[in-house]
């Protein structure tokens, strides 16, 4: 595949769709080390807080320091293991780090903690993806679709496993439904579904 596609399919994967309990991070070291050195006074008051361990953890992540960010993500977990925003911090920085396997298993932690989370059903299908497993990775799509139906990133990485598989029309047919039900504002998703038709010699 082209290099352009597969820096946009990895952008989408991480970023495209809403990860409905994690708050939004800071951006920039110095914000970052802000709210580390908040987030840490406040753990020292409160030692068994896991939303502290977690927040803080995205912040130490955001600072570059993976190291540190993992040992607040895990100690936010043995707090309290029905924790789903730590599972989805942890799981977004094994995914990022291609970590795929460990990744996996925290997104099929928050599936069991949630099986209504439509997120952890792509994310989970993503790590099939890049596990080479293309018809599992396809359950977990048809299933984030289920749950939202918007969800740009689903029909991407489903045509694409489609494609894996050479299953030409269901991969038309994935990348069809995106154009019918993603909001216009998805603009990258919407080009990239339309361009993907094109190379499969379909007008859309």
């Amino acid at each position: 595949m082209k290099k352009w596609f597969c820096s946009l399919l990895a952008a989408l994967v991480l970023v495209g769709a809403t990860v409905a309990y994690a708050a939004a991070g800071t951006t920039g070291t110095d914000d970052s080390q802000k709210m580390i050195d908040e987030l840490t006074r406040a753990i020292a008051a409160n030692p068994n807080n896991p939303a502290l361990y977690a927040e803080r953890g995205r912040a130490y992540r955001n600072n570059g320091e993976n190291g540190l960010a993992m040992a607040d993500f895990n100690r936010a977990i043995e707090l309290s293991p029905e924790y789903v925003p730590a599972y989805v911090e942890r799981g977004l920085a094994y995914y990022e780090d291609k970590e795929y396997d460990a990744a996996w298993r925290d997104y099929d932690s928050i599936i069991k903690l949630d099986p209504q989370y439509a997120d952890a059903y792509f994310r989970r299908g993503a790590c099939y993806y890049y596990k080479n497993e293309f018809e599992a990775a396809v359950g977990d799509l048809d299933q984030a679709i289920r749950l939202n139906s918007k969800h740009p990133g689903a029909y991407l990485v489903k045509g694409v496993c489609y494609q894996k598989l050479g299953r030409k029309q269901e991969a038309v047919n994935a990348y069809k439904a995106l154009l019918a039900n993603v909001p216009p504002a998805e603009k990258e998703a919407i080009a990239l579904a339309r361009k993907l038709l094109k190379s499969l010699g379909v007008e859309a």
